[in-house]
């Protein structure tokens, strides 16, 4: 009671005096002033020691700033997290504490979610990002039960070969236990053939599921389009519906889209040079990501499951093996292009020739003569880097530099090295060795990222990160000076 009472309060009771004559009595005068006899006895004994500090209450903060963790379990938690990330797997606090739960490099006493979150924070290991949507706000939208739906979808992949090739590879998953029931890759770009194949192969190890959720693409679906491609028929023959989202709203494929970032931090850390080694990792990828990796929207009570645990517990509700009627299909097909030409009937004004009549996404485009964007290597010896995009490109890949060298620039380029030099006073200003060796497969990249990558006076934050990126990737080889 005594540290909830106000400054006047306690003011009074260090002035008041039961000694006086007339005075009330001690009792009267906490019933008056609406307190207790032992918060009156409290403020006069602080006053007799502390003097004037009676007047405020003690703080309530702890004493000691006690921390429960050790300097050792600081260095195992980024320890951890440094192995992850060079392993292409997921490193945040939660991943960090799954981790510690099969390698026991704790011991006995693991310190919680929270406290690596804050080990990680103090160390600057983490992004922060206050504008991003708390957890607490998603709605997840899953199926009950494994084998009600699966999701395919194609993603592209550059291998870390000289030319950087292109790869495909199909993800498939099942959508209630995030199971990955055949990802699988193919030297072509995406074609209903090879996604056939990758679902025939998946189908006869685990049986066919009543649905299958894909985009728009040709390979899978064009129903939206009005057209029935080889893929709808093909799983129409083994009782599986083909269903789609929206054009250009990947959100309905949200499960397959956010696997794709894992699958591809993966494959990166492990830097892929042929489609053999690519698959091999495939498989790797899918023993780790089925069997090992608790899945965090696969909570049970205080428990996350893999996605294997999630398949193996739940009550499989496949397909019953019926052929769906290909007049069906062909008539869903119909009543979305019948739907697409309304609203484009309304939306064009009478007596308008529109020969550009855009159905459900493909627009026809008479007579143009524009080229299309194509990415192409700067071949010319001189190199213009440009304010409005500053950037380079080589081999099909294009790197972002930082703003202070836009300009023009000499390239010599050699076997060994790339390298530009300033056309106006001559200093070399950009350099990376060659081959060039990237842990990203994606098209776009900072030069940071590149092994050996060096520019002229570069700013604290580009030196650092470069640094950083160094220390968790090319740790073990030899720096480039």
């Amino acid at each position: 009671m005594s540290n909830s009472l106000s400054a006047s309060i306690r003011r009074q009771i260090i002035e008041f005096d039961p000694g006086l004559p007339d005075s009330l009595s001690i009792s009267q005068f906490c019933k008056e002033l609406g307190i207790s006899r032992p918060s009156y006895y409290k403020v006069k004994e602080r006053f007799v020691a502390e003097g004037n500090k009676a007047l405020n209450p003690h703080s309530r903060a702890p004493k000691t700033d006690r921390r429960i963790y050790s300097d050792q379990t600081k260095t195992t938690v980024l320890r951890i997290r440094k192995r992850l990330a060079k392993d292409g797997w997921d490193n945040g606090p939660l991943s960090i504490w799954f981790e510690s739960l099969d390698t026991q490099e704790f011991g006995e006493l693991r310190p919680s979610v929270a406290t690596i979150g804050r080990i990680l924070a103090e160390a600057g290991a983490t992004k922060r990002n206050p504008r991003k949507r708390p957890r607490k706000s998603w709605l997840r939208f899953a199926r009950s039960h494994p084998m009600e739906m699966w999701q395919i979808d194609g993603l592209e992949y550059r291998l870390f070969d000289q030319d950087a090739t292109k790869a495909m590879i199909y993800q498939l998953i099942d959508d209630g236990s995030r199971f990955d029931v055949g990802t699988r890759c193919f030297e072509q770009m995406e074609n209903a053939q090879d996604a056939m194949e990758t679902l025939k192969a998946a189908f006869a190890e685990y049986g066919v599921p009543q649905q299958l959720l894909s985009d728009n693409g040709g390979a899978f679906n064009l129903s939206r389009q009005g057209l029935v491609n080889q893929t709808e028929i093909f799983l129409a023959s083994v009782g599986c519906e083909a269903i789609t989202g929206r054009f250009s709203h990947p959100q309905t494929q949200g499960k397959n889209e956010r696997s794709h970032n894992t699958l591809t931090r993966f494959l990166d850390a492990h830097a892929p040079h042929n489609l053999a080694e690519l698959s091999t990792l495939l498989e790797q990828y899918r023993n780790h990501y089925n069997h090992r990796r608790r899945h965090q929207a696969l909570k049970v009570g205080h428990t996350y499951l893999t996605p294997a645990q999630a398949w193996e517990a739940g009550d499989h509700r496949g397909s019953d093996g019926v052929a769906i009627d290909i007049a069906r299909i062909q008539a869903k097909a119909q009543s979305y292009l019948d739907k697409a030409l309304a609203v484009k009937a309304d939306l064009v004004p009478e007596g308008v020739v529109d020969d550009g009549l855009q159905v459900l996404g493909r627009t026809k485009v008479e007579n143009y003569t524009g080229s299309p964007s194509v990415l192409t290597d700067q071949r010319d010896d001189v190199i213009q880097i440009r304010r409005t995009n500053p950037q380079i490109y080589f081999r099909g890949r294009v790197f972002k530099v930082p703003a202070h060298l836009i300009g023009e620039y000499q390239l010599v380029l050699s076997k060994d090295a790339y390298t530009l030099y300033s056309t106006v006073d001559g200093e070399q200003s950009l350099s990376f060795p060659l081959p060039v060796r990237l842990h990203s497969s994606a098209r776009l990249v900072p030069l940071w990222q590149v092994y050996g990558a060096r520019i002229r006076d570069p700013k604290p934050a580009w030196t650092q990160k470069r640094i950083e990126y160094e220390d968790i990737y090319y740790s073990s080889d030899v720096a480039v000076s």
